[in-house]
């Protein structure tokens, strides 16, 4: 294209002259420039190509931790590998890393590539396609992008954004199809243009991409997913033209010698890093059991008002969750309370949303509330938003001392970085994977903790020197609904405990809530039946049993030494 073609598609196009004069008036010509720039050197401006810049890669490298070089480092030489290490530590990071590298690699020779991340979610198919392709442009890589999935991202925000590196209609595009003509289309127009095709799709439509004859990297992000067999079924459609495959997760599911992610031929050899080195190491923060009852409040209702003792829980989980918060961090101050509540299912879900007490106690301590289901839409502060993709920007833009409640049933338990979670909330029983993805939620290291450790100004066993200092799991022990037998709860709380190599004591403490009686009261079940079942109740006596066996466990097994260790323990404590 001539350079007067180029003014006079700009001409139709004033948007980016009115971007440019805008970016004029905020950084105006150095003194001694003979001129202001001429209509048609803005032209160039507008329409100057990236250029490659590997410092930008060198200096994102720089910052990479070491267990996260040692991830990247395992992939040398294998053409497929597992990555397992622990939600909070950076799998995106590594993933870009890889995917960027190989990039940069290719441009140097002048050859183009394609590079896919797989996911089971769309809106976590947007969260890493987003980083991806920041990275990308910050390292002037020609890029065309492709959304292999039913979510619509607007091109005009990434024109807006990256003006400045010379993103425009000329230099970049996208698309979002689920077709598999479209993606072969789109394919070969970003051959045409000299540029790597980066690309995103769920598992649900892994198969589209059958007809990309060449594909360098796949990484495949909360790939535990991946052994439905649905799921695997479509990734071996497109596998034989993929040269390498990488697989993330924080829960390997396997099963047996060789099936699951125990298939060493699909999934590779396993690279692990183990939570309790990234605790010890200061990359994720320690959890903390935070058990919960309520008072019997509603006599009279106990039956059947499900809605009110929902609506109660909520709020008074999240009112005592955020009164320890500001007691047990170093800068009350700078932490708001962010508690996310896994509910049973839509229904229940939909019952505390449209609570108009729930709304009204929300409103006046101007708390923010998102809320995701599948059968009722998405909303924020009780309104609905047909596009997902712009709730997840406005979570991602909470503030550290905002205060928000985030109910969900299994949309955000996975891969979605989510802003300084405080704290998760369980209404209803969870498997011992989906357990850990959830409390991964609260894992992560607020920001300005995570500065201050990697200046050296924290220290990882300095919990009381961190604003942020415990991801708390709220148990309400009030909700028979959790669905769970004795020996469900113990297995689960024992998992955490293990998983995180947790002190007992510490893990499970057995202070509770203020307002905790003595009588055990669900506002579901009749009080009769509570007499019953009180026995057969998980949490309850789940939290002592467990701690009777730690107790147990650290007891000598000689009768002679074990009287001795208990009589010193009590004239101790006399």
């Amino acid at each position: 294209m001539s350079l007067l073609d180029k003014y006079e598609q700009t001409l139709k196009s004033k948007t980016l002259l009115e971007k440019y004069e805008e970016k004029l008036k905020l950084n105006p010509p150095e003194p001694g420039m003979p001129h202001e720039p001429t209509l048609l050197e803005k032209i160039e401006i507008i329409h100057k190509k990236p250029v490659l810049n590997e410092d930008a890669f060198i200096l994102f490298t720089a910052t990479h931790r070491l267990h996260q070089l040692k991830a990247i480092k395992s992939t040398f030489g294998n053409d497929r590998k597992q990555i397992i290490i622990p939600t909070g530590t950076g799998k995106t990071r590594i993933q870009v890393h890889l995917h960027v590298q190989d990039m940069i690699g290719k441009t140097r020779k002048n050859e183009m590539g394609v590079y896919v991340i797989g996911a089971h979610r769309l809106l976590l198919c947007t969260q890493l396609m987003d980083e991806l392709q920041h990275m990308c442009i910050e390292c002037g890589l020609p890029i065309n992008t492709l959304y292999i999935g039913s979510a619509r991202h607007d091109d005009k925000h990434v024109y807006d954004k990256y003006f400045d590196k010379g993103i425009n209609s000329d230099t970049f595009s996208s698309i979002y199809t689920t077709q598999k003509d479209e993606v072969k289309k789109f394919y070969e127009k970003t051959k045409q243009e000299h540029r790597h095709l980066i690309t995103v799709s769920t598992y649900h439509s892994f198969d589209k991409m059958s007809c990309i004859d060449n594909i360098d990297i796949c990484t495949y992000d909360e790939a535990h997913t991946t052994i439905a067999d649905d799921f695997t079924g479509n990734i071996e459609m497109v596998m034989p033209n993929i040269k390498r495959n990488y697989f993330f997760t924080a829960t390997q599911k396997v099963s047996g010698d060789d099936k699951g992610m125990n298939n060493k031929s699909f999934y590779g050899d396993v690279f692990k890093i183990y939570p309790k080195e990234m605790i010890q190491a200061g990359e994720i923060i320690i959890p903390k059991i935070h058990i919960m009852m309520l008072e019997d409040g509603i006599k009279g209702k106990i039956k059947d008002d499900n809605e009110t003792m929902l609506v109660k829980t909520v709020i008074e989980g999240f009112k005592e969750h955020k009164k320890r918060l500001k007691k047990e961090s170093a800068h009350p101050d700078d932490i708001g309370a962010k508690l996310l509540v896994s509910c049973k299912g839509s229904d229940e879900l939909n019952l505390v949303q449209n609570n108009s007490k729930f709304k009204e106690w929300c409103k006046k301590n101007n708390i923010k509330v998102f809320s995701f289901s599948s059968r009722y839409g998405s909303y924020e502060n009780f309104e609905k938003e047909e596009n997902r993709t712009e709730i997840y920007e406005n979570m991602k833009s909470l503030k550290d001392t905002d205060d928000c409640i985030l109910l969900h049933i299994d949309i955000l338990t996975e891969g979605i970085d989510l802003p300084s979670i405080t704290a998760v909330m369980l209404l209803r029983h969870l498997n011992i994977a989906k357990l850990m993805q959830t409390l991964g939620r609260a894992l992560r290291l607020l920001k300005s903790d995570r500065n201050k450790l990697y200046a050296g100004e924290l220290k990882p066993e300095e919990k009381h020197l961190f604003t942020k200092p415990y991801a708390y799991l709220l148990l309400p022990m009030h909700f028979e609904s959790l669905d769970a037998s004795s020996e469900d709860m113990k297995q689960m709380i024992w998992e955490v405990i293990n998983t995180y190599k947790l002190p007992v004591e510490e893990f499970l403490p057995l202070e509770k809530f203020e307002a905790l009686k003595n009588e055990y009261l669900d506002p579901v079940t009749d009080t009769r039946e509570i007499k019953k079942k009180q026995k057969e109740y998980p949490l309850i006596h789940v939290i002592e049993d467990i701690v009777m066996e730690n107790f147990l466990k650290d007891l000598p097994k000689n009768p002679k030494e074990a009287y001795e260790y208990l009589t010193k323990g009590l004239k101790e404590n006399k």
